[in-house]
């Protein structure tokens, strides 16, 4: 994976919205999802990462020492740590002083941003940074579509909508033949694959009562029968397809 730096004079412009010297990224085991977003960096790291981008200047990536192969050709100074007095020392040098913006949310007010430890945040404090939102740059960097993602998105959706349609027409006419609902969901889920696509969870079909709960999860052997009666449709939620980029979702009831 080619590890890309967002353009410095875009970068510098929303910083200067987000009123801040720097954005300072950071992960540890996955936590937060946005280092890999706009770094390009994959995998979960057993140990914490951090990426400085100023807004004008040098970057400067603090990375362990046996992870460092996760920022190789990184395009800046590379401060590794051990101890996590090396650690404290290389943070130190990079935001003492400085407003450093993170992904963080006051009270917890966009949970999607809120990604970086209380107790980091603390830290940070100690060595001399004021932490402030990074929205502006996540919205900017990291949630904006490209073409290339637009057309994933679009190509997802196409292959949804075939699937959650046929799986509808389906138990229309097998309602009373004994149907299940764990039976349908594997039909589904069958065709979403035979369609490229994947998901970390599986689509939900629900029968009757079953269809107004969001995050029903039919078990075989103790789930619904479709029933040949009107207005009880199954819903149909294939979610979250993940081999593509960008994901699509369809829900219909």
């Amino acid at each position: 994976m080619t590890l890309v730096i967002p353009d410095q004079g875009a970068l510098a412009e929303a910083l200067g919205v987000a009123q801040a010297d720097g954005w300072l990224l950071y992960d540890f085991q996955g936590v937060n999802p946005v280092l890999g977003q706009v770094l390009g960096i994959g995998g979960m790291g057993s140990r914490r990462l951090f990426v400085y981008l100023p807004r004008s200047g040098e970057a400067v990536a603090v990375a362990h020492r046996i992870e460092l192969q996760s920022v190789a050709g990184f395009p800046g100074r590379i401060l590794p740590y051990s101890r996590w007095e090396e650690l404290h020392d290389a943070l130190r040098s990079v935001v003492a002083g400085k407003r450093v913006a993170m992904e963080v949310a006051e009270d917890d007010a966009v949970p999607y941003l809120d990604r970086v430890p209380s107790g980091l945040v603390q830290l940070l404090q100690k060595l001399g940074a004021t932490v402030v939102p990074s929205a502006a740059l996540v919205t900017r960097f990291a949630s904006v579509w490209s073409a290339d993602d637009l057309a994933d998105h679009v190509a997802a959706a196409a292959v949804l909508k075939r699937v959650a349609t046929q799986a509808l027409e389906r138990a229309v006419v097998a309602g009373g033949s004994g149907l299940t609902e764990s039976a349908l969901q594997q039909e589904v889920v069958d065709a979403l694959h035979e369609g490229g696509l994947d998901f970390d969870h599986p689509p939900i079909v629900g029968f009757g009562p079953n269809a107004a709960n969001p995050h029903y999860e039919p078990r075989a052997g103790s789930d619904r029968t479709a029933q040949a009666r009107f207005g009880e449709s199954p819903p149909c939620s294939p979610r979250r397809t993940t081999s593509l980029p960008r994901c699509a979702k369809i829900t219909w009831r």
